[in-house]
């Protein structure tokens, strides 16, 4: 059993040593979307330019999706009866 762990942690050792000297990846830069919740049509406006969506429909579903506010509101579902 000791050899088994000594084992695993030298291959931990080693890898750790490995990922050390590689170079690292380059960060992923985060896309700037300086609009809030409550801008709805900025929202239209960003995803027409971006996507070319057409549909107000659409773009209502995606914002609603990203910001669901209305779940704090009260206009859940009701809970079914039993």
């Amino acid at each position: 059993m000791f050899r088994l762990c000594f084992s695993l942690f030298l291959c931990l050792v080693w890898l750790g040593l490995l990922c050390l000297s590689a170079e690292s990846r380059e960060k992923r830069s985060v896309p700037n979307w300086a609009l809030t919740s409550s801008d709805f049509f900025g929202w239209i406006e960003e995803l027409r330019s971006h996507a070319g969506y057409d549909k107000i429909e659409e773009l209502a579903r995606t914002f609603w999706a990203h910001f669901p506010s209305a779940s704090r509101l009260g206009y859940d579902p009701p809970a079914p009866e039993e």
